[in-house]
């Protein structure tokens, strides 16, 4: 059997990331890569194999899926995104196409869970209450009433793949979880809120997961939900910063010290110079880190390779992207 034709199109640091000598090796078995690595649109648009390729695999740095490309491409039937988000490389001309897509979000969204996971524990137990007191007193803090990881409230804004992990995880502490989540009909093991207030009115700790659709959901976290947080409570940010209410958020944390906040991504990003985010003392900025990063990016190049190997075997594909599923997704 004569293997697919195949090529690259992602940014070069992404391609060395993700897949290693042994994923390499394994692409070479599979697909006939030729010399097709290629960093543009226009660079794979002069590719002399560009009608026979039947597989692009992409990652960071992949141009937008236009019809210009893809209509040079009529023999395209598979593209395995070696990253997260996909919303930046599809468009309704891709969709029209019925061309396969996979993407790696599933194996990238297991360091976010980790990453949120961390965070609720230190919050639960008073990690930046006994930091801000030990520095400012140099003794520990005399009194532990409402800490403890055990039993807590967690709240979670959006329940995709990322909050299921993120519960999944946290089982063992007998938690209540709280889910905001307006596409989510009923899942177990959770107490659903009809309003984001009343979900941050009943957590210790809230963490975002709901995608960001820009203009339909900016500053969807606003002044009102963000007030109601009860004393001690801590808010996790590993989604996008456009969901917050910046500002708002700002002005309770300086009004409310007992308040904490864990920012892994802002709106813009990095926070401009002279925010307050970096003074204020009841904030963690961390610079987008939750997902996958160094060591932790070659999961998603074996990901993409078990794929492609289910599509070669004609098997079901487990982390195929469709348009609907696309349109509630990150």
């Amino acid at each position: 059997m004569t293997a697919p034709a195949a090529a690259f199109l992602l940014d070069p640091g992404a391609l060395d990331a993700v897949f290693g000598p042994a994923e390499h090796a394994r692409l070479d078995e599979l697909l006939d890569m030729g010399q097709d690595v290629h960093a543009t649109a226009d660079s794979l648009l002069g590719s002399p194999r560009l009608e026979q390729i039947e597989v692009l695999i992409a990652g960071w740095g992949t141009p937008r899926l236009r019809r210009e490309l893809l209509d040079r491409m009529p023999a395209l039937k598979l593209v395995l995104y070696s990253a997260g988000s996909i919303r930046h490389l599809v468009t309704e001309d891709f969709w029209q196409r019925g061309i396969g897509l996979v993407s790696a979000a599933d194996a990238n969204n297991d360091p976010v869970a980790e990453y949120v996971v961390a965070h609720t524990v230190l919050a639960l137990k008073g990690e930046h209450r006994a930091m801000a007191h030990l520095r400012a007193t140099g003794t520990l803090l005399p009194d532990h009433t409402g800490l403890g990881i055990d039993r807590r409230r967690i709240g979670l804004v959006g329940f995709g793949s990322i909050a299921r992990k993120v519960v999944d995880r946290l089982s063992r502490f007998e938690h209540h979880i709280g889910v905001w989540d307006p596409y989510l009909d009923h899942a177990d093991g959770v107490h659903r809120y009809e309003t984001l207030t009343e979900l941050f009115a009943e957590s210790d700790v809230v963490s975002i997961h709901a995608p960001w659709i820009a203009g339909e959901n900016d500053r969807m976290i606003d002044a009102q939900a963000l007030a109601a947080l009860p004393h001690g409570a801590t808010l996790i940010n590993t989604a996008r910063g456009a969901l917050v209410d910046e500002e708002a958020l700002i002005a309770l944390l300086r009004e409310r010290p007992d308040l904490y906040a864990v920012l892994d991504v802002t709106w813009p990003e990095p926070p401009p110079s002279g925010s307050p985010l970096y003074d204020l003392g009841n904030v963690t900025l961390t610079g987008h880190i939750a997902g996958s990063i160094g060591t932790e990016r070659q999961a998603l190049g074996r990901l993409v390779l078990g794929e492609l190997q289910r599509w070669l075997d004609g098997q079901e594909l487990q982390h195929q992207v469709t348009e609907d599923r696309a349109r509630l997704r990150a």
